[in-house]
């Protein structure tokens, strides 16, 4: 399959933009919702109680993980964002609710469940190198009576009307296949794209979904998986895609950008980020900017653009944190007009 390479981001794109945001917009958020937290500080010594670094603790951060930082991206695009999935009764789940509610996000659709703790991520880092990450969570299906309430709740959010439907799916339990079923044929039915993040290596579960996201080695691992030939990212993703009935399957490469599969068509995006420190939250970034900008009533390769410039905003920081709109909006503002170039491209060649 013939590979189109696009320089940066079309003058269709930045005109397509509004200039405050997709205020218009109303996004649902569903999947594992996370607490990410920050340890920073120094090291000058080794532990004398063992071979193991001594860190000065100089300053903490808590922010939204997983799902819930797909839920802050959209909401710092100015559009309206509903957020479903489980945390614990615990500390940290009280936490996550208020950064989530501090942004605007509606959390009616989050349920509690006493019989498990809100995932929470614990990163150490000094120098901008993380040192070591300690996880909390459980990463069993839910229990039936929790799923019921989950998938009610989110029947709710939809029979209020919503503009696209992002699955967050970080493998911790809360998407089952049966949910991920129920919830991709009720977009179907209702006509609302609905975009996935997987991290399953069996993608049937998000067969008809409108665009299925995953980073390369996601992507090679699906398709080992679904016993799918890999190759050319352009011909293995266009198998992916007829297999699942998806309308596109765009595949993250990091430093080597991003391809979108759609139709008979792979469109590859360099990266643009100059340094790359921490590419954590990247793919997160990429699914809220691509289903925010189509809740906006933009076509999907200039959403794919979008996202590009998003993303390559991101990993120039550590840590989880999502971009401000008038911040992308200025960089993309920033891109003269761009002339596709109809040659192959050696990064999106090969998986390898």
């Amino acid at each position: 399959m013939n590979v189109h390479s696009r320089s940066a981001i079309d003058v269709k794109a930045v005109n397509a933009i509004p200039r405050h945001g997709f205020s218009q917009a109303r996004v649902l958020v569903i999947g594992d919702l996370m607490l990410d937290r920050y340890v920073f500080g120094d090291v000058t010594r080794i532990s004398p109680e063992a071979p193991v670094p001594v860190v000065a603790v100089r300053e903490e951060r808590t922010v939204a993980g997983g799902a819930a930082n797909v839920a802050v991206n959209v909401s710092n695009l100015q559009a309206k964002v509903f957020a479903a999935g489980v945390i614990g009764r615990d500390a940290s789940g009280e936490t996550l609710r208020t950064l989530l509610l501090e942004q605007g996000i509606d959390d009616t659709g989050i349920v509690q469940d006493i019989s498990r703790p809100t995932t929470c991520k614990t990163r150490v880092m000094c120098n901008n190198h993380q040192i070591v990450r300690m996880d909390s969570e459980v990463c069993d299906e839910l229990s039936p009576e929790v799923a019921t309430q989950l998938y009610a709740r989110i029947q709710g959010i939809l029979a209020q009307g919503v503009d696209s439907v992002l699955v967050s799916d970080y493998a911790k339990g809360v998407l089952s296949t049966e949910i991920t079923e129920r919830v991709i044929a009720a977009c179907i039915a209702k006509g609302i794209p609905v975009l996935v993040d997987p991290k399953r290596s069996d993608y049937t579960p998000y067969s008809g979904a409108t665009c299925i996201t995953p980073n390369l080695k996601e992507f090679k691992a699906a398709l080992e998986a679904m016993s799918l030939p890999v190759g050319d990212i352009g011909a293995s993703g266009a198998l992916l895609r007829d297999r699942l009935s998806c309308t596109a399957v765009l595949v993250t490469q990091g430093a080597h950008g991003m391809t979108a599969i759609t139709g008979g068509h792979a469109h590859h995006f360099p990266a643009l980020a100059e340094e790359v420190f921490d590419v954590s939250g990247a793919g997160d970034t990429v699914i809220a900017t691509v289903g925010t900008c189509l809740s906006g009533g933009l076509d999907f390769i200039s959403a794919v653009q979008i996202a590009n410039v998003a993303a390559s905003l991101v990993v120039r920081r550590t840590g989880t944190v999502p971009v401000v709109w008038e911040e992308l909006y200025s960089a993309i503002s920033g891109y003269p007009e761009d002339v596709s170039q109809g040659f192959e491209s050696p990064a999106a060649r090969m998986i390898g």
